[in-house]
């Protein structure tokens, strides 16, 4: 019964498409080959996803985890190279700043019970990010998109106690790869939506931990220039 649904599904986007494709007649293909390049910026949310492995010690036992996600922005260039109306492919080349605000909890246990002791600390990284993904304009003004992304670290810092004290990350990986995925509306002059990406590696290389990159992002992409838009003039 659900592969029944699943096809029928399929039949009526494909039948729909169809038909849009038969009302545009000649203009299916005005944005062949049509290029917008610009600048883009984002508000980021980055998490670190994964654990942290638990270091017992006689009667000492260490946790850590993720407290809070961490409040970033990303800035960049982007570049959209159009195949048809309903498809592009994208190009973004991003500075980008990640990590998250961790807590270390640590508890003595002893006759009389355990103790508790908090350190609290964020992971600060930057690198050069560059997704690339395929667009899918069901809509003129409304886009889905999907890919991934490559980047390579510039820097790496623990700091502990809320920025007190900076130390290097010597077990950070010097790249980060992933998946990226989002949806947006476009506008003649800039395409503005939402994107998240994860990291497939684990950015730390220490076999004893399993930590992610997880960035929920609101993006702006202006367009500096644009054939499409010429195209709708």
């Amino acid at each position: 019964m659900k592969t029944k649904i699943i096809s029928v599904v399929f039949i009526l986007i494909f039948m729909m498409n169809t038909n849009l494709f038969a009302q545009e007649g000649i203009k299916t293909n005005d944005y062949k080959d049509a290029i917008t390049f610009g600048l883009l910026h984002t508000f980021n949310l980055t998490y670190i996803s994964g654990t942290y492995p638990s270091q017992p010690f006689g009667n000492l036992e260490s946790k850590t985890s993720v407290s809070a996600p961490r409040f970033t922005f990303d800035v960049g260039m982007t570049v959209d190279y159009y195949l048809s109306n309903k498809l592009s492919v994208q190009f973004d080349f991003v500075y980008t700043y990640m990590g998250a605000h961790l807590i270390t909890k640590s508890y003595l246990y002893n006759e009389v019970g355990k103790i508790e002791n908090k350190k609290y600390f964020t992971y600060g990284m930057d690198y050069f990010k560059f997704p690339l993904t395929l667009n899918y304009y069901p809509m003129e003004k409304l886009y889905v998109n999907g890919g991934g992304y490559f980047s390579t670290k510039i820097s790496s810092h623990n700091y502990e106690n809320w920025y007190d004290k900076r130390n290097p990350i010597d077990d950070a990986s010097p790249i980060d790869y992933g998946i990226v995925a989002g949806f947006g509306f476009n506008t003649a002059y800039a395409k503005i939506g939402f994107q998240y990406s994860y990291g497939i590696n684990d950015f730390i290389t220490n076999n004893d931990y399993n930590l992610h990159h997880s960035v929920f992002q609101f993006i702006v992409r202006w367009k500096f220039y644009s054939d499409v838009r010429k195209i709708n003039l």
